[in-house]
C-alpha cells in the first residue's frame, strides 16, 4: 500500500519551508512538521495503480493544495513556537 499524501505533503514542505527564516530545518524539526500536518490531514491508501493515479490527480486540486499547505503552515508555526524539550541538543542534519 501507498499513502501519496506523505509524498505530497513531503514536496510541499520542500517549498514551503524557505518561507521559513527562523525554522530551524534540522531532520527531527522537519519530521514534527510533517507529521503535524499528515495528522490534520485524512489519509488516501491505495492498493491499485488505477487507485494511485486517481488519488494523485485529486491531491493536485487547488483545495487539496490549500489544505495541505494550511496544515503545514501550522506545523512550521507550532514547531517554531513551541519546539521540542529535546531541541537544544539536536544536531544538525
Amino acid at each position: 500500500m501507498t499513502n501519496l499524501i506523505e509524498v505530497v505533503v513531503e514536496r510541499e514542505y520542500e517549498r514551503l519551508k524557505d518561507t521559513f527564516p527562523g525554522f530551524c530545518g534540522c531532520s527531527g524539526c522537519r519530521d514534527d512538521v510533517i507529521v503535524y500536518a499528515l495528522n490534520k490531514l485524512p489519509p488516501r491508501y491505495v492498493t491499485a495503480r488505477r487507485g494511485a493515479v486517481l488519488t494523485h490527480v485529486r491531491l493536485q486540486g487547488e483545495q487539496e493544495q490549500a489544505d495541505i499547505s494550511v496544515a503545514l503552515i501550522e506545523g512550521f508555526k507550532r514547531v517554531m513556537y513551541h519546539p521540542r524539550p529535546d531541541h537544544l541538543t539536536r544536531t544538525s542534519d
